[in-house]
């Protein structure tokens, strides 16, 4: 049972839908549970990584992309929950009395937000990562149904309980903390230099034949007081690693792999 939860995702993914270019109605920061999804026109950023949005996923493919995967309908989502419900049922006997409280509660949950959707065909967003593919036996999807996104979490390792979750998302704005580093930013070093905006960076002055003004080329989101974590590309046109602090005279201080560090002065 497990394992069909796992082959599902597996298919969803690796099977890509005909050529598709983004729906417009996707872009925006959304929020649901405990999962951050931002889009622009360029870029899916899924779990921190920046995914490029293709209209159809290609056979071998560097970084993470972003695309539509083949079709969803509600009834096999609806397949997975009752997976789910039986798993939690053949726990239950291992299980104390404050973890079937929960489990009833948590499978409760899904089920009445599930009660919600539509019952059509979905287009499913997917992201694909070319350094983790078949890694793992957690993952994710999104749905959109009347203008709202749902998160579809499919994880055989979890508990019971949470072998499917499924949430409704809402657009929400960038944390506060980065409109202190909204703005164009510029290196005198490195001849590159990008405009900040809600963490997404992009190009004004370029330094590689690998990314061109306008590329989205840098995310940040912030980690504590000043500092920020994220990933840029680098003059090889392949995303890394990042963080930064914004400095107490305004410049911002990156540094990236093999302790590599740089400044960003704004413009």
């Amino acid at each position: 049972m497990i394992r069909l939860l796992s082959s599902c995702l597996l298919l969803l993914v690796c099977a890509s839908a005909h050529a598709q270019p983004m729906n417009p109605s996707w872009i925006g920061r959304w929020h649901g549970g405990d999962t951050t999804l931002i889009v622009t026109p360029k870029n899916v950023i899924n779990q921190e990584r920046i995914c490029r949005w293709v209209d159809k996923a290609p056979a071998k493919f560097e970084g993470c992309i972003a695309h539509y995967a083949v079709n969803v309908k509600k009834t096999e989502i609806l397949e997975l929950f009752e997976l789910m419900q039986s798993r939690v049922k053949e726990q239950a006997p291992n299980m104390d009395a404050a973890s079937k409280a929960s489990a009833a509660k948590t499978v409760q949950d899904v089920k009445s937000k599930l009660a919600q959707l539509s019952n059509e065909t979905f287009r499913p967003i997917v992201t694909s990562d070319a350094d983790s593919q078949g890694s793992g036996d957690c993952g994710a999807y999104y749905i959109m149904d009347k203008g709202t996104p749902y998160v579809v979490r499919l994880c055989e390792s979890a508990g019971a309980e949470s072998t499917l979750m499924f949430d409704p998302m809402q657009r929400t704005a960038a944390p506060i903390a980065l409109n202190a580093i909204d703005g164009r930013w510029h290196s005198a070093q490195w001849k590159y230099g990008y405009e900040l905006k809600g963490g997404v960076g992009t190009a004004t002055a370029t330094n590689s034949a690998k990314f061109k003004i306008g590329d989205e080329i840098i995310y940040l989101s912030p980690k504590g007081k000043n500092t920020f974590e994220g990933e840029q590309i680098y003059q090889n046109g392949k995303f890394n690693p990042i963080s930064a602090t914004l400095l107490p005279d305004g410049r911002l201080q990156f540094k990236g792999e093999k302790n590599i560090s740089w400044t960003m002065t704004r413009q």
